[in-house]
């Protein structure tokens, strides 16, 4: 059929699969709900719904292929997000299917029992049975809706990670019905799944290589040899380059207008900040969180974060711009967003009622446990980053990341001056500017806390200083980190808008200024470029002088310190806490 048709008041598609197909799909004819009574909407979603079935029946034509250990790992992934979806709302969380799905995996165990074994023993073959048929309905339907025909050695590694995600899946579900939607890292262990790219008319072919090619071309070459980017930055490139991909389709780059750019960035204007880890859109691709964000009440991130996320694709656009004949202009020119207000007005720096809320926290002056540290009670966690992140930043006004992303060998004693050194130099470490490569001395506050015997046993433990940080899926340690501190700030009624962990850097600055710090070594301490004066003495002992002397006269006018020292000693001269 060329049109919708009715059944009963809802509008439906039909259409028979070719006769070299049928033996893959295994039926005769595609048939679904168009889910609408409106015959104009109706319409709207046939002609997409079509252009769908034959995009995926020209991929099943290319034949069968194999899969990467990585292409099977996304899939996976992806076939564990669709589950979690499904039970999201109205999770069935029972234990009997996470512990049958532990059976098969070695960490449970059954036992045939009853006044009937072999009953018994049925009874159980046939809930083996469903189990496999589950998770072999899984694979097939999420192979069919992607096109793929892929070979028995695939097939077995793909059933293997797909059992994996399943007991994933199961252990995240039965998590969530007792109330437990907390961000899934699960989700975030499986690779990127990257949905299939559109197969080429014969009218679409062009000297321009397709989106995707060319993403892979612009990422190779900014990453050889360790050239233009980081890894952080090339991450941070190639994940929103393929989200546009995802969003608008796979076209020769010719085929691509402002109108694919305006969708991109009225989608990316929906989204609330860091949506990755905003409940609801836990695990979800970017164009199902970009859907999901239609109905649901969030805040939009920031038009600075808009016009950074479009950077990143106008970038590719201008690259591809200079390497590719008939790419006839970038998309992207003119869609950033007209942001008033400057750096400053984005965050605020703490107030002194605010810094002093912090200080009192139970985080700092008492709590019931390690991780119970928004209760008050009687353990104060010095051992952990917990503690120390939010006091570096006080007394260094560096960025989140900059300090949770330290080694322990970054945290050095020469000429007596213990100090911080902000570097880019290790392998999972990077800065935002080459002027944020710094030296930063400790204040002597964090010295009477007891920073030097937290960083000696973090050195017997490893080479991180904050180990209990991970780095976030999009290659930063503050995406991960940020959520954590804003729930902290609204436990003790801080949190408000333009308050953020970077508050603190702002604070750090107006407690320079007050404590008659010159602005040039103000700007050395926190990374920023021409630091005047202070940059005459070279990076040897005599700048680290000047620094520290400069660091002993910070203060915080008005701010008291009385109940942080007093909980800290009193757990110092406790014989139970342990270094």
């Amino acid at each position: 059929m060329a049109s919708p048709f009715l059944n009963g008041s809802i509008y439906w598609l039909r259409k028979k699969i070719p006769e070299d197909l049928r033996p893959v799909l295994k039926k005769r004819e595609e048939k679904f709900s168009l889910k609408t009574r409106d015959p104009a909407e109706a319409k709207i979603r046939f002609a997409r719904a079509l252009a769908e079935i034959e995009e995926r029946w020209g991929r099943l034509r290319q034949g069968v292929k194999s899969l990467s250990h990585k292409e099977s790992l996304a899939m996976a992934g992806e076939i564990y997000r669709r589950m979690i979806a499904e039970e999201e709302e109205n999770p069935c969380g029972l234990l009997l299917p996470m512990l049958f799905e532990g059976y098969f995996h070695g960490r449970s165990k059954v036992f045939i029992a009853g006044t009937d074994p072999e009953a018994s023993q049925r009874m159980f073959q046939e809930m083996v049975d469903r189990r496999n048929t589950e998770i072999t309905k899984r694979i097939e339907s999420f192979l069919v809706d992607g096109g793929y025909q892929i070979d028995d050695v695939s097939r077995s590694t793909l059933q293997k990670h797909t059992e994996d995600a399943v007991l994933k899946a199961r252990r995240k579900i039965y998590q969530m019905a007792k109330g437990d939607y907390s961000p899934d890292p699960a989700a975030a262990s499986f690779p990127p799944y990257v949905p299939p790219q559109k197969i080429l008319t014969a009218s679409s072919t062009s000297r321009a290589p397709t989106l995707s090619t060319a993403i892979a071309g612009w990422v190779k070459e900014k990453t050889r040899n360790e050239g233009d980017w980081r890894k952080t930055t090339a991450a941070a490139n190639e994940l929103w380059a393929q989200r546009f991909m995802e969003l608008v389709g796979d076209k020769p780059l010719r085929a691509y207008t402002k109108t694919d750019a305006r969708t991109f960035k009225q989608a990316v204007m929906s989204l609330p900040p860091m949506y990755g880890n905003k409940k609801g859109f836990e695990g979800l691709s970017f164009s199902k969180a970009v859907e999901r964000a239609k109905t649901a009440e969030v805040e939009p991130m920031s038009d600075r974060n808009v016009n950074k996320i479009l950077g990143f694709v106008r970038a590719f656009w201008n690259w591809a711009e200079a390497q590719y004949d008939e790419v006839p202009g970038n998309p992207f020119n003119g869609m950033n967003l007209r942001v008033k207000s400057k750096a400053r007005d984005e965050r605020l720096p703490f107030s002194m009622p605010q810094l002093q809320k912090i200080l009192n926290a139970p985080l700092f002056t008492g709590c019931k446990s390690e991780k119970s540290w928004l209760t008050p009670g009687g353990h104060v966690p010095v051992d952990q980053g917990i503690y120390w992140v939010p006091l570096i930043g006080l007394f260094t006004g560096a960025r989140a990341g900059e300090i949770i992303q330290l080694r322990v060998d970054d945290i050095k004693d020469e000429g007596g001056i213990l100090h911080l050194n902000i570097t880019d130099d290790g392998e999972e470490q990077e800065v935002k500017t080459d002027t944020s490569i710094r030296t930063i001395p400790v204040h002597p506050i964090l010295k009477k806390l007891g920073f030097e015997k937290f960083v000696a046993a973090q050195r017997k433990r490893g080479t991180r200083l904050f180990p209990d940080f991970p780095k976030a899926a999009d290659g930063y340690y503050s995406t991960a980190y940020s959520p954590r501190y804003k729930r902290f700030l609204e436990s003790i009624d801080v949190k408000m808008p333009k308050i953020t962990f970077h508050s603190f850097r702002h604070s750090f600055e107006d407690a320079c200024l007050n404590s008659r710090i010159p602005v040039e070594f103000t700007n050395a301490l926190q990374g920023h470029a021409g630091s005047g004066m202070a940059a005459r003495y070279g990076t040897g002992i005599v700048r680290l002088r000047l620094l520290n002397e400069e660091m002993e006269k910070l203060h915080y006018e008005g701010l008291d310190f009385d109940r942080l020292m007093q909980a800290n000693i009193s757990i110092y001269s406790d014989s139970h806490q342990v270094w």
